[in-house]
C-alpha cells in the first residue's frame, strides 16, 4: 500500500512540474555573473581611505564618510543623519553596560627608541605608508626610524610598490607633477604617453635594483632580503614587462573581461553600473561622481587630471593568472589585466581629507557636490607629497566672495594657479650647469638619480618587501613580537581565517552544529563566547608577531560595490571572531561588529553597514 500511494503521489505530481520552472533553462549565471568575475585576481588599489598607522581619527571613523556639507547646514531628511544620530537612537543589548557599548581600546605608547616596526600584509598600494611618513615629517619629522613590512600574495603588486615610491621620491620633479604620474599610473588603464615612458625608463633600472646591482637611492631605502630567489626572478620578469616594446593591449583584455563578467546583460551593462552606484556608493561617499564612475567602468581612466590624451596601455597592471590549456588540459600562466573592473581607485585619497579644509571641499549646492573625488585625491597626495619635501601642510588658500556666489568658484583654483607660479620661478632659479653654453640644454647621464625627500632619506625609512605564504613568513623566529602596528587588508583575510581555525568546519567554534538549533541574532564574540578569548593565541602566527600593546587595524568590505550587505555585516563578525580567538580586544564593539537578525533585510543591514565603522580597531 505504501508503494502504490507513492506513485499515485507521484503520477499527481508529474503535470504540476511539466508546468512549473524548465529545468533546460540555462542558470542565473549564464546571464550574469555574482560580481566575483568583476573584481578579478590581483587587487592593484585598496578599497578603503588611506591611515596614519601611527595614529589616525579616520581609523575609528563611522557613518558616512565623505558627508557633504551644505552652506546652512541643514541636515532635516532622514538620509542626511550623521553617525551619532543614528547610532544614539539604535537599541542596545540589556546586558550592556554604558561604558561597555562604546569601549575605549587604547593601544600602548609607541617606543621611543628603537625602529617602530609596522606590518601591512594585503595593503595593495603604499597609501598608508606615504600618509603616515608624510604625517611624521610634517609634525616635525623627529623620532624613531620607521620600517614597514610589506606583504603581498601578487609579485605585480609588490613591484608597484617600488615604482610608486620612486615616483614620490623623485625630487628632480614638482610636487604636481609627481601627483599626477603616481594618480594616472594608479588607477588608469590608458595612461599619458610620457607616464608609459617614465616607467619604461624605470623597468630596467628596477631590475638591477632587484639584483641588488643599482645604484638608485631607493635601494638603501628599499630591503629585500625577506625575499627569496624565486621571487626575485618573478619581480624581474615583470619589470621586463614594462619595457615599451612588450605588446600589452590592455583595451581589448578589459573588455573581454567585461564581456565576461556582463555576459548577457552586456548592451544594458550601464543599468547595472548605474545599480551599483546607487546601491553601493552614493550613499557612502556622494563626492564620487557618477559620471567619473560611469567612465572608469566603461574605460578603466579614473583620473584625469589636466588636458590630455590618455590612449596608452598601463603597463603595470598586467599580470599573470592560472588557467587550463583548452587543447591538453595542462595548467598555463595567462598574461592579461586581472584587475577590478566595478572596485573604483577613488576610495584611497579621495573621501576624506583634513579637518580644517574639509567644510570648502565638501560643500554641497542643489544636491551636487562642488568638488569631486578627482579633485580631492589631487589635494591629498598634493598634500603628502609637499609633506614628504618640506613637511609643511598645504591648505586652502583664503576664502573668497566669488565661491559663495554663482557659478561658484573652487577653492582649487587659487591653489592651481600658485603652483603654477611656484613651478615658474622654481625653473628661473636654477643654476646653469659649468662647462659652456652647449652644455644648457644637457640632459643628465642616465645613471645619475635625484636624491630621495628628506623624510626618507634624512628622518629614516626602510621598506621591507614579502610575500609568499603569509603564515608561513610570520612563523619565523625573528618576527616574534616585533611589530607595533599593523594593518590588514580584505587581501589577508583568508589566512587571517586560517590561521584562527574558522575556516575549517570541525574546528570553528562559533559554528553551531547540526543538531542544535542556529542562533536567531549573531552578536559580537566578545557576548557570544566570552570564554573563547585568546583560547588560540599560543597556536596563532599572527598573535605571535605583535608587541604588547600593539595596534591592529583590519579592512573591512564597507566600501566594496559587489557583495550584499549582510555579507558584509558577516565578515566583520568572522574578523571579530577571529580577533578574539586571538586575545585582541575590540574598540568600539557595538559599532564596529552590529548585531544580525535571522531575518533580517537586507535594507536594514545596508542601514546598519552604512553608518558602521570604517575599520575594525585591535
Amino acid at each position: 500500500l505504501k508503494h502504490a500511494w507513492l506513485d499515485c503521489r507521484r503520477r499527481a505530481q508529474a503535470p504540476m512540474a511539466s508546468i512549473s520552472v524548465d529545468r533546460t533553462l540555462p542558470k542565473p549565471q549564464d546571464h550574469a555573473s555574482d560580481g566575483l568575475d568583476a573584481v578579478g585576481f590581483v587587487q592593484f588599489w585598496g578599497n578603503s581611505p588611506a591611515l596614519d598607522l601611527l595614529g589616525d581619527g579616520q581609523a575609528a571613523a563611522f557613518g558616512v564618510a565623505a558627508a557633504g556639507v551644505t552652506p546652512g547646514q541643514q541636515h532635516s531628511k532622514e538620509d542626511k543623519m550623521t553617525g551619532e544620530q543614528f547610532w544614539s537612537r539604535e537599541v542596545v543589548d540589556a546586558g550592556d553596560a554604558g561604558a561597555e557599548v562604546h569601549q575605549a581600546v587604547e593601544p600602548a605608547p609607541l617606543p621611543e627608541e628603537g625602529p617602530l616596526n609596522i606590518l601591512v600584509a594585503g595593503g595593495a598600494d603604499i597609501r598608508h605608508l606615504v600618509k603616515t611618513v608624510a604625517r611624521r615629517r610634517g609634525g616635525g619629522g623627529r623620532g624613531p626610524r620607521l620600517r614597514f613590512f610589506l606583504h603581498e600574495s601578487n609579485h605585480e603588486v609588490l613591484a608597484r610598490h617600488i615604482l610608486f615610491l620612486q615616483v614620490v621620491n623623485n625630487t628632480a620633479l614638482p610636487a604636481r607633477e609627481r601627483m599626477e604620474i603616481f594618480l594616472s599610473l594608479y588607477g588608469n588603464t590608458l595612461v599619458r604617453e610620457r607616464d608609459s615612458r617614465y616607467v619604461a625608463e624605470l623597468a630596467d633600472e628596477f631590475v638591477e635594483l632587484v639584483t641588488d646591482n643599482s645604484s638608485h637611492p631607493l635601494a638603501s631605502a628599499i630591503n629585500m632580503d625577506g625575499l627569496k630567489f624565486k621571487d626575485r626572478d618573478i619581480l624581474q620578469d615583470v619589470f621586463k614587462g614594462w619595457r615599451a616594446d612588450v605588446p600589452f593591449d590592455i583595451e581589448a583584455l578589459r573588455e573581454q573581461r567585461s564581456r565576461g563578467y556582463y555576459r548577457d546583460r552586456y548592451d544594458f551593462r550601464k543599468n547595472m553600473m548605474d545599480w551599483d552606484y546607487q546601491t553601493h556608493i552614493k550613499d557612502k561617499a556622494g563626492i564620487i561622481n557618477w559620471f567619473h564612475y560611469k567612465a572608469f567602468c566603461f574605460t578603466g581612466v579614473a583620473f584625469e587630471t589636466r588636458l590630455a590624451s590618455y590612449n596608452t596601455s598601463n603597463r603595470t597592471l598586467a599580470s599573470y593568472t592560472e588557467a587550463k590549456d583548452r587543447a591538453k588540459g595542462t595548467t598555463v600562466q595567462v598574461r592579461g589585466y586581472w584587475g577590478d573592473l566595478i572596485n573604483s581607485p577613488y576610495w584611497a585619497f579621495s573621501i576624506a581629507t583634513n579637518a580644517q579644509d574639509r567644510p570648502r571641499l565638501f560643500k554641497v549646492s542643489g544636491a551636487q557636490y562642488r568638488e569631486t573625488e578627482t579633485d580631492i585625491a589631487e589635494f591629498n597626495l598634493t598634500d603628502y607629497i609637499g609633506q614628504l619635501d618640506t613637511g609643511e601642510e598645504l591648505h586652502l588658500p583664503a576664502e573668497t566672495p566669488e565661491e559663495h556666489t554663482f557659478p561658484y568658484t573652487s577653492p582649487m583654483e587659487g591653489l592651481r594657479q600658485e603652483r603654477k607660479v611656484e613651478e615658474v620661478e622654481e625653473s628661473k632659479e636654477q643654476p646653469a650647469p659649468q662647462g659652456g653654453g652647449r652644455a644648457r640644454g644637457r640632459r643628465k647621464p642616465a645613471k645619475e638619480w635625484p636624491p630621495l625627500t628628506p623624510a626618507f632619506e634624512g628622518d629614516g625609512v626602510e621598506v621591507v618587501l614579502l610575500s609568499g605564504d603569509l603564515r608561513e613568513v610570520l612563523r619565523k623566529s625573528k618576527y616574534r613580537g616585533l611589530f607595533h602596528r599593523g594593518f590588514l587588508g580584505a587581501m589577508a583575510a583568508m589566512p587571517f581565517f586560517e590561521d584562527a581555525g574558522l575556516n575549517r568546519a570541525a574546528e570553528d567554534p562559533f559554528r553551531h552544529p547540526e543538531s542544535a538549533p542556529a542562533a536567531r541574532i549573531r552578536k559580537p564574540a566578545r557576548k557570544e563566547k566570552p570564554e573563547l578569548l585568546g583560547a588560540r593565541r599560543d597556536d596563532s602566527a599572527f598573535a605571535a608577531v605583535f608587541a604588547e600593546g600593539a595596534e591592529v587595524v583590519a579592512e573591512t568590505m564597507k566600501y566594496q560595490a559587489h557583495f550584499d550587505a549582510q555579507q558584509r555585516l558577516a565578515f566583520r563578525h568572522r574578523v571579530a571572531q577571529a580577533g578574539h580567538l586571538f586575545g585582541w580586544r575590540l574598540a568600539d564593539e557595538a559599532r564596529a561588529v552590529p548585531r544580525m537578525e535571522h531575518d533580517m533585510k537586507e535594507r536594514r543591514a545596508q542601514e546598519l553597514e552604512k553608518y558602521a565603522t570604517d575599520f575594525l580597531r585591535f
